[in-house]
């Protein structure tokens, strides 16, 4: 039992397994306020780095060509109302389920699962963090309790296997609701585009 094994296991299998682990020789409240802040403090710089390996593919750039393989049309097309598209988005909640999957994988792996995700599906950062700390955060009172005795769970690893199928019915859930409202936001900011050229030519 080390210190060591303990990070390791903080760093890639998250507070389920580093919690147990770390009660055989720690305090809890050593252990909680340590996990704390090894599944805060480090996520910006995380994301960040991360985002850095491919600038261009943002997330704009990620909604745009989604919408070219939907639409059926030509990128130029598109990236006159791309930031139309962008706004109205967000405005209806469409990265809502990817929102929820990253905070459900950030509760059963930690931070690092979660900055990966995040990074992979160019989620904007400011979102990703409100999910990963809340995730986070979530996470650790949860397992935490579980660890001590004080919430019971009938079987843990059912509890496990609930959790990441929330976390894959989220994902599921938020690339349906891409392909469904994408399709009619670019007509929205299309026709919106043609009444302005009518408006004016008068």
């Amino acid at each position: 039992m080390s210190l060591g094994e303990f990070f390791a296991l903080t760093f890639t299998f998250g507070p389920a397994a580093a919690i147990p682990y770390g009660l055989t020789f720690l305090e809890p409240s050593i252990i909680f306020l340590t996990l704390l802040i090894c599944y805060t403090l480090p996520v910006p710089a995380i994301i960040y780095i991360l985002n850095k390996f491919e600038e261009k593919e943002d997330y704009k750039n990620r909604l745009i060509n989604e919408a070219v393989f939907l639409t059926k049309k030509q990128i130029f097309e598109l990236r006159k109302i791309s930031d139309q598209v962008t706004k109205t988005f967000i405005d209806w909640w469409g990265d809502l389920g990817y929102d929820i999957a990253l905070a459900v994988l950030s509760f059963l792996l930690g931070f690092l699962w979660g900055a990966f995700f995040a990074f992979i599906m160019k989620i904007p950062r400011k979102r990703a963090y409100i999910a990963i700390f809340f995730g986070n955060l979530f996470g650790l009172v949860v397992w935490f309790a579980i660890s001590i005795g004080t919430l019971n769970v009938v079987d843990t690893r059912f509890f496990v296997v609930l959790m990441l199928f929330l976390s894959l019915y989220s994902f599921l859930y938020a690339k349906i609701r891409e392909k469904r409202i994408i399709p009619i936001i670019v007509e929205k900011a299309e026709r919106g585009i043609k009444k302005m050229r009518k408006r004016r030519k008068k």
